[in-house]
């Protein structure tokens, strides 16, 4: 892990102590805790807007596709895929071989 010095806005600071305090976790931790939830909202906001894949997100996230699809429905954003995107989906399964 790298290390880096950063101005905290007091607002900000307020921030980090209750996360620290409801949590009881370090106010170092509790900031990491806040950018990398900040991070996915910014994630979700790109992906929302068509900026993004799905991949994409699963990748900056180092996750799963599902898993990076749970966590953006979490943030209240549905998948952006359309009729097409699924039904290819669908034909691509029905074309595998069964075990």
């Amino acid at each position: 892990m790298k290390a880096k010095t950063i101005r905290v806005p007091e607002g900000l600071q307020d921030a980090v102590q209750d996360l620290s305090s409801a949590e009881h976790i370090e106010e170092a931790a509790a900031m990491r805790k806040l950018m990398y939830l900040g991070y996915e909202a910014f994630l979700a906001t790109q992906y929302r807007h068509g900026h993004l894949s799905l991949r994409d997100v699963a990748e900056r996230l180092d996750v799963s596709l599902s898993e990076a699809l749970e966590r953006l429905q979490a943030l209240g954003v549905s998948g952006n895929t359309g009729a097409d995107d699924t039904l290819a989906s669908l034909r691509s399964l029905q074309s595998r071989p069964r075990p």
